[in-house]
């Protein structure tokens, strides 16, 4: 029939014109998850296959991926060259698109393995072929991968290992459907779980929830929804990411509180040889001090006590490591400062000097990322406030034009 035809296809479309621009066609099931990278359109389906689509040239079908079970989530590495795969049987498998190949597989069944809803008659231990991922995202350098589906627990992998580095727990709610890792066996009889049963209270004629339905029926007072994981998403700047949950939505993130957490610590590196560094016009040996001393309001000192055409000679030597630290401090302080011209230049220093370093390096693409985010929305508050401001002179002026009309001129 024509919806049977429909739900195995794939539609491109223009989003400014609303014109249908390609239909394509290849899957033999459900298509459960899309992404695009780098000009190219990945699909999954149920059919057990992904498959990677060539959007610009046409050419349909560049490369298909087989996996063992249906798949659920496909999600890219923010380079464009590698996807990760979620399947039904709980595994991620990592697919490399250069060499065409599999470099990886993980397997999360223990990982999501945890409690047990009031309808099942097996052990919570038995369901984990029940949990599988329905969502994936890649951190900004690509290195971590976070995970989340129909469990309780969001996992975060380390993808070139393929191994757990942590596992949250997003809620410990025990009212919501499949917390409780053993169930009460007093409840349980020969007809099934006591909070299943109807009871005289209950109207004639009520049917009992569809199998599979696991919101539960929503018709009656008192409903247990289940918990499930439905969307994970990293920050750009790969400080913190977020989960959609059934509890509601969650934000994770780095503690950004005030810690003492010193690069190089000597017994010369200390506030006081920072002040006298500046006193003495010592202004590269200041800012190194205050770097390794890794403390937001002594960087914020001696980057304020720096003349703007001193700048460029100032960071011109500074190492690497250096760099990484003194860019992480301006670009909070972008988002915080009213200086904003001042601490424009030191990016534009940093970048113009360091850029290439930078650049080469994958743990700095986060950086690069959070100083982007910090301009964009500077410049967008800027921006309203000078429009404001400008439509505000324009009425000034008109005004000052309408009470003092210009002196008639006398020609001779």
């Amino acid at each position: 029939c024509r919806s049977k035809q429909w739900y195995q296809r794939r539609v491109r479309g223009n989003m400014q014109t609303g014109r249908l621009l390609e239909l394509l066609s290849g899957h033999e099931g459900p298509v459960s998850s899309l992404v695009f990278s780098q000009g190219m359109l990945i699909s999954s389906s149920w059919d057990k296959t992904a498959r990677v689509w060539d959007t610009f040239e046409r050419k349909g079908t560049t490369d298909t991926l087989i996996l063992s079970s249906d798949c659920t989530a496909v999600v890219a590495r923010p380079d464009g060259e590698q996807v990760a795969v979620a399947t039904l049987n709980s595994e991620i498998t990592i697919y490399d698109l250069k060499l065409s190949s599999t470099v990886g597989t993980i397997e999360g069944r223990n990982d999501l393995w945890g409690g047990r809803s009031k309808e099942d008659l097996i052990s919570a231990a038995s369901q984990k072929r029940n949990r599988c991922f329905t969502s994936l995202s890649y951190s900004a350098d690509g290195s971590v991968l976070l995970a989340g589906g129909r469990s309780k627990f969001i996992c975060i992998y380390n993808v070139e290992q393929a191994v757990l580095i942590k596992r949250f727990e997003v809620s410990r709610n025990l009212s919501y459907d499949g917390m409780l890792q053993f169930l009460n066996s007093s409840n349980m009889t020969d007809q099934g779980a006591l909070d299943l049963m109807e009871t005289e209270e209950h109207v004639h004629g009520e049917e009992l929830p569809l199998p599979g339905v696991s919101k539960g029926d929503f018709s009656k007072r008192r409903v247990n929804p289940q918990i499930n994981v439905h969307s994970v998403q990293f920050c750009p700047t790969g400080r913190s990411w977020s989960a959609a949950t059934t509890e509601g939505l969650l934000i994770y993130s780095l503690d950004s509180t005030l810690t003492f957490d010193p690069i190089d610590l000597d017994t010369d590196i200390t506030p006081q040889t920072m002040h006298s560094a500046i006193n003495s016009g010592e202004l590269l040996k200041a800012l190194v001090i205050s770097l390794r001393l890794n403390t937001q309001h002594l960087v914020q000192e001696v980057l304020e006590s720096i003349p703007s055409d001193q700048i460029h000679y100032i960071v011109s030597p500074l190492p690497l490591h250096h760099v990484t630290a003194l860019l992480s401090f301006v670009i909070e302080l972008l988002n915080t400062t009213n200086h904003l011209h001042y601490y424009t230049l030191w990016a534009r220093a940093i970048l113009t000097v360091h850029g290439p370093a930078l650049k080469k390096s994958a743990p700095q693409l986060s950086l690069l990322n959070g100083l982007i985010s910090a301009l964009t929305s500077q410049s967008r508050a800027l921006g309203t406030l000078c429009d404001s401001n400008q439509y505000f002179l324009d009425v000034i002026l008109t005004l000052g034009d309408m009470h003092n009309p210009p002196e008639e001129v006398e020609v001779f």
